[in-house]
């Protein structure tokens, strides 16, 4: 009898035993998912880079990334397994600029000669190049990786031209992809996917979040690196280019504002003075400290509102293996 009893005791305790082990696995797998919104702004994309810096220092997990233009960028590159000091001297070595825009005043010399061709009947889409050099780097930086084998789902995110709705690409070559999210209109040529068209994802979605909840993330990190609207003295606006500039942040300003305000969380890195396409290695670590920065203020609520949703880090996280 008493061995019996005995059995059923330790059945109960093996079956308690396994469903505790089941619960902890489906405990483990609803953990809820973080997602980064890296946000477009040319060469202020190196404050993307020291946002990561101290999420990655401080264990925070990168479940997701969704980036618009040079924020697809430092996303890809992560998102490859490439590592964040190798990405950070991209920026400190101004490589990014050197590949993105290659030689503007030689092409700028040629447009007149593309120009007379078209009389002849050469019809190509219209920007001063293709960025086939940028392709051709990027794809070299990450070792020709297609986008769907990423251990970290990313998206780039492109502007559709014939439709202007705001789409990503989550297959495929990431140099491609790249370009194509990176296309600034005029500047450079859109990219054919198929049968259809994509230019720079800023055009309509400058700062993605809504892709990355679509993509599965329960809480959102958005990084905004444009220059904050502040007030300047009106003789500032007597400088040759001034207007354009100005109304180029307060149209940015007013675009960025609703879509970051969909976030759980909101970066801001102050990047004022940073040039879009800036060829000032000075401006590389310049935006990265900005980064940097911003993350650390940003640090006490990002695990607050972790904590909040079941999330505390205490171990080293390495997604990018």
């Amino acid at each position: 009898m008493r061995k019996a009893f005995a059995t059923i005791i330790s059945l109960a305790l093996t079956s308690c035993f396994a469903i505790n082990q089941v619960s902890a696995q489906v405990s483990n797998s609803k953990r809820p998912r973080v997602g980064l919104a890296l946000g477009g702004g040319g060469s202020r994309g190196s404050a993307h880079v020291g946002v990561m810096k101290v999420l990655l220092e401080e264990n925070i997990p990168i479940d997701i990334i969704a980036g618009t233009s040079i924020g697809s960028v430092v996303g890809g590159f992560y998102a490859s397994g490439m590592p964040m000091d190798d990405i950070a001297e991209v920026f400190e070595k101004n490589t990014f600029t050197k590949e993105f825009a290659p030689m503007p005043i030689l092409r700028l010399m040629l447009e007149p000669t593309a120009l007379t061709l078209r009389l002849f009947g050469y019809r190509p889409y219209d920007g001063l190049y293709y960025g086939r050099k940028f392709r051709n780097y990027a794809d070299k930086a990450v070792g020709d990786k297609k986008i769907e084998d990423f251990n970290i789902p990313y998206a780039a995110v492109v502007t559709d031209v014939v439709t202007g709705k705001s789409c990503r690409l989550t297959k495929g070559d990431l140099g491609v992809a790249l370009v194509a999210s990176t296309a600034v209109p005029e500047l450079r040529k859109p990219v054919q996917i198929g049968d259809r068209l994509f230019c720079d994802g800023g055009v309509v979605n400058n700062v993605p979040v809504n892709h990355a909840r679509e993509m599965g993330a329960d809480i959102v990190i958005a990084v905004n690196i444009d220059e904050y609207l502040k007030d300047r003295p009106i003789k500032d606006f007597r400088a040759l280019g001034s207007m354009a500039r100005q109304a180029l942040r307060i149209q940015l300003a007013t675009f960025d504002e609703p879509t970051s305000a969909k976030a759980d969380i909101l970066i801001h890195p102050d990047t004022t003075g940073i040039n879009l396409v800036s060829f000032k290695k000075s401006d590389g670590k310049r935006g990265i400290d900005a980064g940097i920065e911003a993350a650390r203020a940003a640090m006490p609520e990002i695990k607050r509102k972790l904590a909040l949703a079941g999330i505390t880090p205490t171990a080293p996280i390495d997604t990018a293996k």
